[in-house]
């Protein structure tokens, strides 16, 4: 199993200050340590509108000097939606990202069912306005089957460029749980269409339990091929970093003990071969402040300590 940064943490939307450009943010994540590098498809970073050919070759280049791969390219897509016209326009998107995936060598293109997206204020995000209120509270019918009618679509495209779609288990519309992940596999039938997971947003108190955490890893098997992960960190007095919250949302921290370590050790025990992706995609806050992009790199650093020790024990068993 291998590491990963997911660049939406140094978009320029969680803290106070500019955004690090793709180019220059993966010498960085090298640097840092990780493993892999995975894009985010929404300016200013990773926006296939705005990488030409030369761009694309510039990445892809820089990745082979850098022995740093482009493990994913990420679409922030709702292909939900009841509204043909916004609909179509989805998944013009996506299928854009996947031509982007193929061109930069990502064997995968990480997807959403329903994403709701996020806005911003005096260049901070927030996901308070748009996860408040229903996408669609006119519409009546189930969304789910114009979902796997979209993935249908895209996973021919995908499998004929070589790329693999993998769908997040991200609520809070249509997928919400890893299990609706796989039953939307099932139901698309295609190859090129597999699962990424996150226990942090499983619901709660599953996200916090081993017997979860055990479960989530042995159910998805061969069906995963992808994991994200994030939370706020923090140092001990003996100096060793513990995960000390699992996000900063509607104005305060979600205290809570995610099983990481119980999560990891499952997956490497089932022989999972993929990357695991830290992202920080909250608010950055210090002391009731809105915080600066050092206060990330701080959450990256321990981040990157934090699970390469949980690996480090999980293959130590």
């Amino acid at each position: 199993m291998k590491i990963g940064l997911y660049s939406v943490s140094y978009r320029g939307v969680w803290y106070k200050g500019d955004a690090i450009n793709v180019f220059d943010l993966m010498p960085l994540a090298k640097q840092q340590g990780w493993e892999g590098i995975e894009l985010d498809t929404e300016r200013p970073h990773a926006a296939p509108m705005d990488l030409s050919t030369d761009d694309r070759k510039r990445l892809r280049d820089l990745s082979g000097e850098l022995d740093l791969p482009i493990c994913a390219v990420s679409p922030n897509c709702d292909l939900s939606s009841p509204v043909g016209s916004q609909r179509d326009a989805q998944i013009c998107y996506t299928r854009e990202c996947i031509k982007l995936a193929h061109d930069l060598g990502a064997p995968i293109c990480k997807i959403f069912a329903a994403w709701r997206g996020i806005t911003v204020h005096d260049g901070i995000a927030t996901y308070d306005e748009t996860y408040a209120r229903k996408p669609y509270p006119y519409w009546k019918g189930d969304r789910w089957d114009i979902v796997v009618e979209g993935i249908q679509e895209l996973s021919k495209m995908a499998e004929d460029l070589g790329v693999t779609l993998a769908m997040q288990n991200h609520g809070p519309d249509v997928i919400t749980t890893y299990e609706e992940v796989l039953r939307m596999i099932d139901e698309v039938g295609s190859p090129a269409f597999k699962g990424c997971m996150d226990i942090n947003i499983e619901p709660d108190p599953q996200c916090e339990t081993a017997v979860h955490a055990q479960k989530m890893a042995l159910d998805s098997g061969v069906f995963q091929i992808h994991a994200h992960c994030n939370g706020e960190f923090g140092r001990r007095e003996d100096g060793s970093v513990e995960l000390v919250a699992s996000g900063y949302f509607d104005d305060r921290f979600w205290e809570r003990r995610i099983a990481y370590p119980e999560y990891v050790a499952a997956l490497v025990k089932g022989g999972y071969d993929g990357y695991i992706n830290w992202e920080f995609c909250h608010p950055a806050k210090a002391n009731g402040e809105f915080a600066g992009i050092d206060y990330v790199h701080e959450q990256t650093a321990m981040a990157h300590e934090y699970l390469s020790g949980i690996r480090d024990a999980a293959l130590a068993q």
